[in-house]
């Protein structure tokens, strides 16, 4: 007898450690081999941070993005799909918890007399039945904590784009500013060039200056008025798109007045290559699904497991409201199915699931690549963008001196008016390129901060969820 209770003792434990275990298979490490230990600007992490658009100091952005982050559609779009997901990984949860149903019908015969009076009887009742599958092999276990997953995943795709909005509001924003500097730019140089054009008219009569060159003098202002045209179009392309990523058809241009690019503090603190595991949404919503789906190949596993199902009913019944609880009946049942043959249809699900999970593990690696490739591009772009506006700054200062010198040599007749064109368009365009430059180091920060994620996420969802 004692030989029989220790069998059963060590079976019911068996079950219970396959049920725990739910028949989860373990996939080997996700992270790539030669994965690095720092990138090649190291700096310490910071363990908290402010939204990064803070950083640039401005209020127009800070009140474009408080506005895009609270009304935009496509943030919408993606809280409704984590909206979804919450709700199928508690429909699916329910499955853990029996399934009560009540029910009552009242119903009347009536025979047709046939000579005799019509007989009318009621009948009455009333029962309720339960439903319960035990759990054995974590199935149902497997199936909820892979719901669960792909909900935390949803919420991570959620802050992923959050970080796509605030990008391309801050992007949209630089490049707004960018066109406001050209246009401008381009005021003042066509100011001077029409100064420069009296100057030389002036001269002509004297013998001075040709008509060759008053007519290239005025080629320059017409090329001026010319290149102002784009420059005011775009300004109106990228308000609309401003708009639509606040999901709005037009933006008050009183929220659009900028005429200056931030100015950049130090760089943010890249911290360690596996700080992104923990601080890219993309890449945590990627750990997440495959976590999801080596649950739904345990669950698929333990499909081909016998399965325990218990129901439980009692009806009450009567010929009138007074009389229905006098009859009653009770049930009691539970079955045990086995699948005996079903063509191979459980065994491919657990095949086509273990097949999902190498899919995922394979993007998992790729997106963790990805990730430590984008920063170390941003941290090069940077660096790269800075020095490229310096060598610039550099050229421009040694631009404006030989121009001084060319129309200093031509107002006292030692040179061509050529020289003085030449030097003109020269310095026109430095100008010009200073200005993209420095709206290429504004980018490339942003994108530094969009490569790194960071908490700041957590605390924004908060804020748009409080205004939703």
């Amino acid at each position: 007898m004692k030989r029989s209770s220790g069998f059963t003792f060590l079976f019911l434990m068996l079950l219970f450690l396959v049920a725990c275990n739910g028949l989860r298979e373990k996939v080997a490490h996700p992270l790539p081999e030669d994965f690095p230990t720092r990138f090649s600007l190291y700096s310490e992490s910071e363990k908290q941070r402010p939204a990064w658009w803070l950083e640039f100091g401005s209020q127009e952005l800070d009140q474009l993005e408080e506005l895009s982050l609270g009304r935009n559609l496509t943030l919408a779009e993606a809280w409704a799909r984590l909206e979804q997901a919450h709700f199928k990984a508690l429909k699916v949860g329910a499955l853990r918890w029996p399934e009560v149903n009540l029910e009552g019908s009242r119903s009347r015969l009536q025979s047709d007399g046939k000579g005799r009076p019509r007989q009318i009887e009621d009948f009455w009742s009333a029962g309720g039945a339960a439903y319960y599958e035990v759990d054995l092999w974590g199935r149902i276990r497997a199936l909820t904590k892979a719901e669960l997953e792909r909900y935390q995943a949803s919420r991570e795709e959620l802050k992923s784009a959050v970080i796509t909005v605030s990008g391309a509001v801050a992007e949209n924003w630089v490049e707004l500013v960018a066109n406001r500097r050209h246009y401008d730019l381009f005021q003042r140089q066509l100011e001077l060039q029409r100064q420069l054009l009296k100057v030389v008219v002036s001269r002509f009569p004297l013998g001075k200056a040709t008509a060759l060159d008053v007519y290239q003098q005025q080629q320059i202002i017409e090329k001026l008025k010319t290149a102002m045209i784009p420059t005011l179009s775009n300004q109106e392309v990228l308000k609309r798109s401003l708009a639509l990523l606040a999901g709005r058809t037009r933006i008050d241009d009183k929220f659009l007045a900028a005429r200056d690019f931030p100015r950049l503090g130090p760089l943010p603190a890249p911290g360690l290559p596996a700080d992104l595991l923990a601080a890219r949404p993309d890449v945590r919503a990627a750990g997440l699904r495959l976590e999801a789906d080596q649950w739904s190949v345990a669950a698929a596993r333990a499909d081909r497991l016998p399965a325990i199902r218990l129901t439980a009913s009692g009806y009450y019944n009567g010929e009138d409201s007074n009389s229905l609880f006098d009859n009653w009946i009770i049930n009691l049942a539970g079955n045990l199915t086995a699948p005996v043959f079903d063509g191979g249809r459980r065994r491919a699900e657990v095949g086509r699931t273990r097949a999902v999970v190498d899919e995922r593990l394979a993007s998992y690696r790729k997106i963790v690549i990805s990730a430590v490739h984008e920063v170390e591009n941003a941290l090069t772009r940077q660096q790269q963008a800075v020095a490229t506006l310096e060598s610039l700054q550099k050229q421009l200062e040694l631009s404006r001196r030989t121009l001084r010198e060319a129309r200093r040599r031509y107002l006292n007749g030692n040179s061509d008016f050529i020289n003085v064109l030449n030097e003109e368009l020269n310095t026109l365009q430095l100008e010009h390129d200073i200005i993209n430059q420095e709206k290429q180091v504004v980018l490339a920060r942003i994108a530094l901060h969009k490569t790194l994620g960071g908490s700041w996420l957590e605390n924004t969802l908060a804020e748009y969820k409080e205004e939703k």
